[in-house]
């Protein structure tokens, strides 16, 4: 297929969920069917699992009741667990939307190799599903299905287990036996279809075990009854039979995970894991050689890292800690807006601070929602002070902005407001080069003016001439009592040297996002040195301007040079920390490729 079908095809994909984007189809099982997705809002690789509704007597789908139990059994935290980033659900079908693992499972592993694993492996893959299963049973979910195609064994030799909450999910789906399970995995209590438990995971784990050390499961039938034979009298036999090598105290310890019923067994998975490791081998070794065995079959090198490492700085800023940063910022802009707003109006005191506190809180948790309520209450101020037009102008610009970028992506939302206050800090052109570095072309750009126009306006009304490039931080704090500065924001919006300075921030910024799309530490280096440049060559020229029309000194160039280099440095640190990854301008896929060789 060559790339121009490719596109094409690529393209016609129908995005599940309105955001994820079908990449190719990892497996088909009982339950549904597995797929590689690429996320379009956190812009990352997921796996998603999709799970039919059953049909009702008429044929037409139904939603089963307790989709929300096993929603909160499937999102758990650990690292020894899959992560589980969201679930969804439509008319006919779930959707468990997972992270996505590079690498194989303890099943393909297995197989492929046809030989049981040593007993430093067998520790590491031990150690892991005890790990995973004390958490899940400390927060009161069992697993249920615990087997080798639910092991997973990433590029860097850790392991992970896959789908808690699955087996509750597929039953209530109706596939499957009831309580979920897997022949040879299965213990007694499960295959009856009696009360489950802790004690069941544990048998399971126990059959787990016993495979990676011998190579053998001598539990699995093709029926429930041949399986329930084959525990009950059949039983297992000594791992010596299998290498005579193997420690003999591994005898008791499997014998009595593996016990009938759940008395007989270890209290619980704690218990057992510490009886076991101890006759297993070294774990950290063991991941070591998991991590080449899985080089061997996926033909990647060992010490590769998934696609996700290949995320740049913004990109990781999505995730749980820098969220966080990002929304504090957000609810700090939103109650600085209601503030600005709202202290124009005369409200008592209480009222103004308990409202300045619900936007910022609701800026906080919801930035989309928080920063267009704080943008309101901003225009309600300008409107009290008899500001029309500003007031025209913010609810205009500003709502064109949240409307076609802010809503999106809380990153977008918070761009603008930022270039005054990097501005203080003399640094006011970092903030073109951040959004050419996080933003399409046209989004950056848009982002860029009204970042520079914001940071003109509030250099300009803290007295400070040109190049308007310095706010002075005590202005956001008299915000509505700047009425000398009035003459000078008129005389700001009436020169042309001002605007051509204007200018060259959104030019900058679409340079950047250019450059930055192939989204390799190289190009997003050279994309904020071109920034940098176009926004040297704009103040330079308005420099020249201002000179050529007043006859008098114009823009400080030491000032601009030092803001200039300041931003310039920043943001090569930034893209040193990895490029962001754009999916609406490239198949995230190749772009890995190109990362790794950027590495």
């Amino acid at each position: 297929m060559n790339a121009v079908e490719h596109d094409s095809r690529h393209a016609e994909q129908q995005l599940i969920v309105d955001r994820y984007r079908p990449l190719e189809e990892l497996g088909e099982g009982a339950f549904g069917s597995v797929v590689s997705a690429w996320d379009t809002r956190m812009q990352r690789r997921v796996a998603i699992k999709r799970i039919p509704f059953p049909l009702d007597s008429h044929g037409a789908p139904s939603v089963p009741p307790g989709l929300a139990e096993a929603r909160t059994a499937a999102m758990l935290n650990n690292p020894a667990i899959v992560t589980v980033f969201d679930f969804e659900t439509d008319s006919d079908e779930a959707f468990l939307v997972m992270e996505y693992v590079e690498g194989a499972s303890l099943a393909e592993l297995l197989a492929e190799t046809g030989e049981p694993l040593n007993l430093d492996e067998a520790a590491a893959v031990v150690d892991a599903i005890a790990d995973a299963l004390c958490f899940a049973h400390e927060n009161g979910v069992l697993h249920l299905d615990i087997k080798p195609e639910n092991v997973l064994v990433g590029l860097d030799g850790r392991v992970k287990v896959a789908d808690f909450g699955i087996a509750e999910l597929s039953s209530l789906a109706g596939h499957g036996a009831a309580f979920g399970g897997t022949l040879g995995y299965m213990s007694l209590e499960q295959l009856r279809g009696e009360e489950v438990s802790e004690a069941s995971d544990e048998w399971a784990l126990a059959a787990v075990a016993f495979e990676v050390i011998t190579g053998d499961n001598p539990f699995a039938d093709s029926t429930i009854e041949g399986a329930i034979r084959r525990i009950t009298i059949t039983g297992a036999p000594s791992v010596r039979t299998y290498d005579t090598r193997l420690p003999a105290a591994l005898d008791d310890v499997l014998f009595a995970g593996l016990g009938v019923e759940p008395a007989e067994r270890y209290p619980g998975v704690a218990e057992f894991a510490d009886a076991l490791l101890p006759h297993l081998g070294d774990a950290r070794a063991g991941r070591a050689s998991l991590a080449e065995l899985v080089a061997d079959i996926t033909g990647d090198e060992p010490d590769a890292e998934d696609d996700l490492v290949y995320l740049g700085l913004w990109d990781r800023l999505q995730g749980s800690g820098g969220r966080v940063l990002v929304q504090l910022v957000a609810g700090a802009e939103g109650g600085w807006l209601a503030w600005a707003g709202l202290s124009a109006v005369q409200l008592p005191t209480i009222a103004l601070w308990a409202a300045i506190a619900l936007v910022a809180g609701g800026a906080f948790l919801a930035p989309a929602l928080g920063l267009v309520l704080g943008l309101l209450c901003a225009v309600a101020g300008a409107i009290a002070h008899g500001a029309w037009a500003l007031a025209a102008a913010l609810l205009l610009i500003g709502g064109s902005w949240w409307w076609l970028f802010g809503r999106q992506s809380t990153g977008a939302a918070v761009l603008p407001l930022s270039a005054p206050v990097l501005a203080a800090a003399r640094i006011g052109f970092l903030q073109p080069l951040i959004a050419g570095f996080t933003l399409p072309p046209l989004g950056a750009a848009i982002a860029a003016a009204l970042g520079g126009a914001l940071t003109m306006l509030a250099s300009a009304a803290s007295s400070l001439g040109a190049p308007y490039i310095a706010v002075a931080p005590s202005t956001a704090l008299r915000i509505w009592t700047l009425g000398s500065a009035a003459e000078r924001v008129v005389a700001l919006a009436s020169s042309p040297a001002a605007w051509i300075a204007l200018l060259g921030w959104p030019v900058a910024a679409a340079v950047m996002s250019w450059l930055s799309s192939r989204a390799t530490r190289v190009w997003a280096a050279v994309g904020a040195l071109a920034g940098a440049g176009v926004l040297g060559g704009a103040y330079l020229l308005a420099d020249v301007v201002a000179r050529t029309l007043s006859q008098q000194a114009g823009y400080e160039s030491v000032l601009t040079a030092a803001s200039l280099a300041g931003s310039l440095i920043l943001m090569w640190l930034a893209c040193w920390a990895g490029a962001p990854l754009r999916p609406e301008e490239e198949d995230p896929l190749s772009v890995a490729a190109r990362r790794r060789e950027d590495h």
